[in-house]
């Protein structure tokens, strides 16, 4: 079982750094977004229980670097191959796989802002991208499916609820209404 694990995690990191040698020769836009969100961090991800510590050096000559096995003291991602399976296709938005726990993200909020736009990039290059394709396609052939997968849900049943936190807000406080200098309160 410990072998199983290491090839795997061998294999992640391969993948990870195939990843980053795809958005370096595209260049543009994601890979300006993968360098400044990534570069100088490190960080712990956890896939369908196969650890990697990744660290990220280098500016614009950007590396990852991976150490494994590690056990984890902290996980900044965690998710399962199923739930990246939907989300690579379409079946599943990364705000929705957030907000039901299908994916946990631990990170500053600017941090996460910059990973939501950076995953978002990615997924979109992928459409017009034949090696994100390739590395996608090889991600679903080559690492295991769970015994049991639940269906899907369609997008539009992966509506988030939202508002728990204003229901917090005293009424008084949501009553206030402020008005732009110069213009006068209605009356």
């Amino acid at each position: 079982m410990e072998n199983q694990s290491f090839e795997r995690q061998a294999q992640l990191t391969q993948w990870l750094q195939s990843l980053v040698e795809i958005l370096r020769i595209q260049g543009g836009s994601t890979w300006e977004s993968l360098v400044r969100t990534v570069a100088g961090k490190t960080a712990g991800i956890d896939l369908d229980g196969i650890q990697l510590r990744v660290r990220a050096t280098g500016g614009e000559k950007l590396q990852i670097e991976t150490e494994y096995p590690v056990e984890l003291e902290s996980v900044n991602f965690r998710t399962k191959a199923e739930t990246l399976r939907d989300a690579i296709g379409g079946q599943l938005t990364l705000d929705a796989a957030v907000v039901e726990d299908s994916i946990h993200l631990s990170a500053s909020l600017e941090d996460l802002l910059d990973i939501h736009q950076l995953v978002t990039e990615i997924l979109a290059d992928s459409a017009f991208n034949p090696q994100l394709r390739h590395l996608w396609s090889e991600f679903d052939r080559l690492w295991p499916r769970a015994a049991s997968g639940c269906p899907c849900l369609a997008l539009e049943k992966q509506k988030p609820s939202y508002g728990e936190l204003i229901r917090l807000i005293p009424e008084d406080v949501l009553a206030i209404q402020i008005y732009p200098p110069g213009e006068d309160s209605p009356e």
